[in-house]
């Protein structure tokens, strides 16, 4: 049987109470967003957790920090806000095995929020050209494949970083430019609360900020294309007009290129940010 590890990006632990809160039944990888520098383990129910705390912030320099301490054959990004269902160890391992070619699996979390997941019906293999709306929670993989591949998460995107999301849409374009096997489940192993997201404040200017960011770093070339498919798909999410949210998409645009951040933007003037992007 394939061994299996969750990778959480936590802060603020000085304690493991993250093993309970999260219903956590495996071994266990926390990169602690902390004021301190230390290394724990701890023994739980035939487990091992560790612990790895350290000063830095940020969702993406933490998740690499994860993925340098896993040693499972199969591993789970996690964030602290889930709560796993009592079998979700057997519901991973299964799929992997029942799939030998995937390297990367996209698991359900049930949510009451409004940042509804796509749920799929049944378990399948994804195209060459297929969307990839997945939030770092939902991704498995084999830990040899993503090794081999080389690829990191970026340290600009993300909770605490200068730009508030998009670093799990980063990592998993470039594991895919890799030729990594990607399948979709229709397994639902946990749910999820977004509540208290360090980012997310609603479909308001910062999250319009952020996307501009996030689409001209991904799609520099083609922006003005993408972004009109961003305004499209958010199109009934907020209370926002149709051209703030293509305004402030700009803004991100210009904050991408000159490393500013939405708070950062707010406090420039215009004269000072200049006209030009």
């Amino acid at each position: 049987m394939s061994s299996f590890e969750v990778l959480c990006v936590t802060m603020g632990q000085h304690d493991f109470s993250k093993i309970k809160e999260m219903n956590i039944r495996s071994d266990v990888v926390f990169a602690n967003q902390a004021d301190y520098t230390a290394f724990n383990e701890l023994e739980f129910n035939g487990h091992m957790a560790k612990m790895i705390s350290t000063q830095t912030r940020g969702v993406g320099i933490n998740r690499n920090l994860t993925l340098m301490y896993a040693s499972a054959d199969i591993c789970l990004f996690a964030d602290d806000d889930v709560i796993y269902n009592d079998n979700y160890p057997e519901v991973v391992i299964r799929e992997f095995d029942e799939h030998p070619d995937a390297d990367i699996f996209i698991f359900h979390f049930d949510t009451n929020s409004e940042r509804k997941q796509i749920k799929y019906g049944k378990t399948k293999k994804c195209g060459k050209f297929s969307r990839m709306p997945w939030g770092g929670i939902r991704i498995a993989f084999r830990l040899s494949s993503v090794k081999k591949a080389n690829v990191y998460f970026t340290t600009l995107f993300g909770g605490g970083c200068i730009f508030p999301s998009g670093e799990d849409s980063m990592w998993l374009k470039d594991i895919k430019r890799k030729g990594l096997t990607f399948y979709v489940s229709k397994e639902t192993i946990g749910r999820v609360s977004f509540d208290g997201s360090s980012w997310f404040t609603g479909y308001d200017e910062k999250f319009f900020f952020g996307k501009g960011a996030f689409c001209y770093a991904m799609h520099a070339a083609g922006f003005d294309i993408w972004k009109l498919y961003y305004l499209w798909r958010y199109r009934k999410y907020g209370s926002m007009r149709f051209k703030d949210k293509l305004k402030w998409m700009n803004y991100g645009r210009k904050g991408y290129r000159r490393m500013i951040s939405y708070d950062g933007f707010n406090k420039k003037t215009e004269a000072e940010l200049g006209k030009r992007d």
